[in-house]
């Protein structure tokens, strides 16, 4: 992967939220995290992930297609999450459809089952405030 800091656009795609500008991670599940670390939200994604898989076992079960009109329910349930709780920066690409925020979502259903979903939001925090704290030292 590229640098973030040389591409204009990856560093929006890459935005933690409107007070935080730059930071250390290039992978997206760090900065997933990091956009999702109030209890809420995590609680709403995770509902909206099993509304999702089971309107689509409804669809198959039922036959009935017209219940397919309730999928992007399901993304307005996590953005929910993000307006009312987290207040951190949405892709729009992620917002309608992106298979990063797909694998992203999957594997913090299962990091949040396994319990260890906690801990990977204070490994980032702590890694995002080493690094705020060095460019603070840095200016003065």
């Amino acid at each position: 992967m590229s640098d973030i800091n040389s591409h204009p656009q990856q560093k929006l795609k890459y935005r933690i939220n409107h007070q935080i500008h730059d930071h250390p991670f290039t992978d997206y599940w760090d900065i997933f995290v990091l956009k999702h670390q109030h209890p809420i939200n995590i609680v709403l994604h995770i509902l909206g992930i099993l509304f999702f898989y089971s309107l689509l076992f409804l669809t198959w079960k039922l036959q009935n297609f017209w219940l397919l009109l309730g999928l992007p329910l399901t993304q307005l349930i996590g953005l929910a999450g993000h307006f009312l709780f987290e207040r951190s920066h949405i892709d729009k690409q992620d917002a309608i459809f992106s298979w990063r925020a797909s694998y992203c979502l999957g594997k913090m259903l299962f990091r949040v089952l396994m319990g260890k979903y906690q801990n990977d939001i204070h490994k980032k925090q702590e890694i995002l405030n080493n690094y705020l704290a060095k460019i603070y030292a840095n200016l003065q």
